[in-house]
């Protein structure tokens, strides 16, 4: 394909919802948009809060199929259409789907994101051997797939026996400009006679909230002024994490806020953050948290936990699903302070390049 002068990027979603790779996406879209990009968006279902955090000037196009095996035909008559150089997308299912429609359609550029380490998610059975050889069919047919660590682009090569040359390690892009935008002249939502804990994610088994609320009761018998604030749409465990809560007697120690639309208010203000899931692809909240120099408390749910974090320096980490650990995480972590806290800067990979790279040579 002859690489032009501004190219055209389509990025597919199956929806709007606050997840992690849909966080990705939206932050991917805005820095293609802000470096002259052309960018559609595609999406299966118009929902979701994070549809609030594009520029109004982009291309929003819904299928209305809502389910990812509903779409083949429309997504390949929009792609015929507008003849994007690029497609983007930063599911399994998505890359799937793209990966056949490309049979079917004119060449364009593949590049596909995953979200997850290939051997964790085999591991928590999040599909079986069927959906494994399929979604590795799509990840072969794309040009490009970005692995979001060196640990998880050998795990797809060895998982999905992807080509090595193939899959790129891209670390997720953190919006910096968008996080101390969003922060001018907030105020502090916390008491801060209070020690004010923070986590955040969707309310669901993989994010390790029930080991988290276990933890607090001993917490409390150290630490009386501790709260832990939970940000995050239910992903289906509402009920049980409320109910936990109460089985515990935690209501007034333990506070399931939602879906907040601007976390970082939070992420600059609390006392410490805690990422309790027990597995990740490369959570975005703890890079938002890391470049915030916020005290930080994390499973070593993926291996970049442990190269982010120093124990005693910038937090501590705690093997997952483990609740006396983690006890003794968050009482060491309350003890440092924000303002000694001096990361380096996160280096993000560079899209735009891996793009004009993979244009120019497919």
């Amino acid at each position: 394909m002859k690489q032009r002068q501004t190219q055209s990027v389509m990025v597919i979603l199956p929806n709007f919802n606050a997840g992690g790779a849909e966080r990705v996406a939206i932050n991917y879209i805005n820095h293609l948009f802000h470096q002259n990009m052309k960018v559609y968006v595609v999406i299966f279902e118009d929902n979701g809060a994070f549809k609030s955090l594009l520029p109004d000037e982009i291309n929003v196009i819904c299928l209305g199929t809502v389910r990812t095996s509903q779409s083949f035909g429309s997504l390949a008559l929009i792609i015929y259409k507008l003849k994007p150089d690029v497609v983007f997308t930063t599911h399994s299912r998505t890359a799937l789907l793209v990966g056949i429609v490309r049979l079917f359609t004119f060449r364009f550029v593949h590049i596909a994101r995953m979200q997850s380490m290939p051997s964790l998610e085999r591991a928590s059975k999040s599909y079986g051997r069927i959906r494994r050889y399929m979604y590795a069919f799509g990840f072969k047919q794309a040009d490009r797939v970005i692995a979001q660590t060196e640990a998880m682009r050998l795990d797809a090569i060895r998982v999905f026996g992807l080509q090595a040359y193939r899959v790129r390690v891209l670390p997720n892009l953190v919006d910096v400009r968008s996080i101390e935008l969003s922060l001018l002249g907030q105020m502090s939502p916390f008491d801060h006679s209070k020690i004010n804990a923070v986590a955040a994610g969707r309310l669901c088994r993989a994010k390790g909230f029930d080991v988290l609320i276990k933890a607090i009761p001993k917490v409390i018998n150290s630490l009386p002024n501790f709260r832990l604030h939970i940000l995050g749409g239910d992903g289906g465990d509402i009920k049980i994490l409320t109910n936990l809560i109460d089985s515990l007697g935690m209501q007034g120690y333990v506070k399931i806020l939602g879906h907040i639309t601007n976390p970082y208010i939070y992420f600059a203000n609390c006392s410490l953050f805690i990422l309790s899931s027990r597995r990740e692809g490369f959570p975005n909240v703890l890079l938002e948290n890391y470049t915030l120099n916020t005290p930080i408390v994390a499973t070593q749910c993926v291996p970049v936990v442990d190269e982010l974090i120093k124990n005693g320096v910038n937090g501590y980490t705690v093997p997952t699903d483990d609740v006396n650990k983690m006890v003794l995480a968050i009482l060491k972590c309350s003890e440092i302070k924000r303002d000694g806290i001096k990361n380096s800067a996160y280096m993000p990979g560079d899209i735009v390049s891996l793009i004009h790279e993979t244009i120019s040579i497919e």
